[in-house]
């Protein structure tokens, strides 16, 4: 897959609510079809062996699938979507204080109702972690909590 940030992707806030608050991850940036999430692996999110629990690593993979498509061209408004099937491949084991960063792409569809995603998730050597594949149904509305904030790029380096 070799997802790569494109070159229009801006620096971005974004607050999640529920499980995904408590997973940590934060949004770094994002455009339409596109997304990079970064992860920093704290302790409660490992499993017996010290390694990342596998569940953490498909909420990823899935959040971030459903957030490079569900932002409008304004980014004012997330689109509702549920995931419909999700494939994961584990690669490498992530352990704690490992950095991951968290990219996820749209693949073009014709679609007005599905579409499909792609993400990988490195650690912060550049060694793939995980793969997942998803589609994904849009639903009718808007989360009214879904904003995204564009944060001026000279402020985030």
């Amino acid at each position: 897959m070799a997802i790569q940030r494109p070159a229009d992707a801006r620096p971005v806030a974004y607050g999640f609510k529920g499980f995904n608050d408590l997973i940590g991850h934060e949004v770094v940036a994002w455009r339409p079809g596109f997304v990079e999430m970064r992860l920093v692996v704290r302790p409660e999110l490992c499993n017996a062996n010290g390694l990342l629990h596998g569940g953490v690593l498909m909420t990823l993979l899935d959040g971030a699938s459903g957030l490079a498509c569900t932002f409008n061209e304004t980014a004012t408004a997330r689109r509702l979507s549920v995931t419909l099937a999700f494939t994961t491949q584990f690669i490498k084991a992530a352990r704690e204080g490992d950095v991951l960063a968290i990219l996820g792409a749209w693949r073009p569809s014709t679609s007005q109702s599905t579409f499909a995603a792609e993400t990988e998730i490195y650690d912060q050597t550049g060694d793939l972690v995980a793969t997942g594949a998803g589609t994904f149904r849009y639903l009718k509305g808007e989360r009214s909590d879904g904003m995204l904030t564009f944060l001026d790029k000279a402020a985030a380096d």
